[in-house]
Parts: C-alpha cells; structure tokens; sequence
C-alpha cells in the first residue's frame, strides 16, 4: 500500500485488510510512506495484533517507486497491491487466491467500485477507469489492464521484469505500462470479477 498524506483513509484501508476472509498468519502487510508524515503509533498500535504491518519509509518519489520499494520487502509468493483510498471488500483476497490456485504465473486484478457516488469528481474517475476495462479487456478475451489498486502479481516475476517503471512519477500509466510489459514478455492477467475494492477517490 503507497500512501502519502492520507492517515484517515489509510487507517480505513488497513482496517479493511484487518477484516479480510481468511487472513491469516501468511498475510504480510508493507505500507510505503512515500515522503509524507508517517503514520501515527495509534495507528500502528490500533493494528497491532490483527495484522502483520511494516511500514517502510522513503523520500517523495511517487506511487511506482513506493510500489516497488514496497515488493522489495515483501516476503511472500504474491504481491497483492492497494492504494490508501482503497478498502478491499471482505472477500477480496480470497476471490484472487483463488484465481491464482488455478494459475499461479498469471497476475491477476479485480473490479474496483466507487465509494463515492454522490461525488461527480469521483464519479467521473470511475467511469474512466471503466471505460479503460471495457476496452482493454472487452469481449471475453484474456485481459490486458488490470490497475494497481487491485491487482496481484507473482512477487519474483515482477521482480525480474523490473517492477513499476519509476519514470512515472504520478500515479498516472505506471501500471497500464506495465501491464503491456507483463504481457510482451509472453505473461498471462486474469480478471477476478468477485474480487471488489471499494476507492474513494476524492478529488475536487
């Protein structure tokens, strides 16, 4: 999870990982703390007990980086990636296991909803983000975009390709990027329809 000057929504973010289905012992949870304020003891010790959390601290270089600096240490077979406006919905985690019993190689990303229907900045985020998804992954056929704030990759894959190119220092085409890059390497991307993150994405 990247997060920057976001302790409220963070603190829901990780609350909701907290009540994930099935977390377990195996659930690691690294939160990057891209140059900002880092975030608070009670924080930390309001989720101390339920989850397995490191925070990791970096100077500001923006999403991709923390991303990466994030993977570098984690210490399991898969990466599973949120934004700190993101709170997974209890089954989340277990619709992509799932998924990934079936094909361990493949990464694989879910459907991301807003939160915020009755704000119009919100709302018109979504509706690109599903207008991205019906044409990149339209049709039936294998999928070509899944986005970082809901998606899951084998961990040593994503490292030998690179990770998150940190050229994008916004969060804007990092990961539409590497999923082309993912996808010219001859790696698959499966698309998990139960596997729902709800963003409030607040702009204006």
């Amino acid at each position: 999870v990247p997060t920057f000057e976001r302790p409220a929504e963070l603190a829901r973010c990780l609350d909701g990982v907290a009540a994930l289905d099935g977390a377990g012992p195996d659930l690691e949870v690294v939160v990057v703390n891209d140059g900002g304020t880092p975030p608070s003891d009670a924080l930390v010790d309001a989720l101390r007990g339920r989850l397995d959390l490191a925070i990791v601290e970096q100077p500001r270089r923006g999403p991709a980086a923390a991303r990466n600096a994030g993977v570098a240490r984690a210490r399991g077979r898969f990466v599973a990636f949120l934004d700190d406006d993101c709170v997974p919905a209890s089954g989340w985690l277990a619709a992509l296991a799932a998924r990934l019993a079936d094909d361990p190689d493949a990464a694989v990303g879910g459907r991301t909803v807003n939160a915020l229907p009755a704000n119009p900045f919100s709302s018109a985020s979504q509706l690109l983000v599903d207008h991205l998804y019906e044409h990149h992954n339209g049709a039936g056929a294998e999928p070509r975009f899944l986005a970082s704030n809901n998606v899951v990759f084998p961990r040593r894959a994503l490292l030998d390709l690179g990770g998150f190119d940190v050229a994008f220092p916004r969060p804007a085409g990092e990961d539409r990027e590497l999923c082309d890059r993912w996808r010219r390497h001859g790696r698959r991307m499966a698309f998990v329809q139960d596997a729902i993150v709800h963003h409030a994405h607040v702009l204006g």
